[in-house]
């Protein structure tokens, strides 16, 4: 089983190349930017399937994603 998600790089990464909440939140198919925040905050868990495009719009291999 994968490490837990990294959320400090994942935060660090969409600071960086400059993407909001609502950049993210479509990348992943969320309605909401809201719902993406949730998730980077730790206070929602990223669901499987979002791991894919969150590395895509990262430019990371899905890898990186894991502590």
């Amino acid at each position: 089983m994968p490490g837990k998600i990294n959320l400090t790089l994942i935060k660090q990464l969409r600071k960086e190349r400059h993407y909001t909440y609502a950049d993210m939140a479509n990348a992943l198919g969320l309605r909401e930017p809201e719902k993406y925040y949730r998730r980077e905050a730790g206070q929602y868990k990223f669901q499987a399937e979002e791991l894919p495009p969150l590395a895509r719009k990262l430019s990371i291999p899905i890898s990186k994603i894991f502590k």
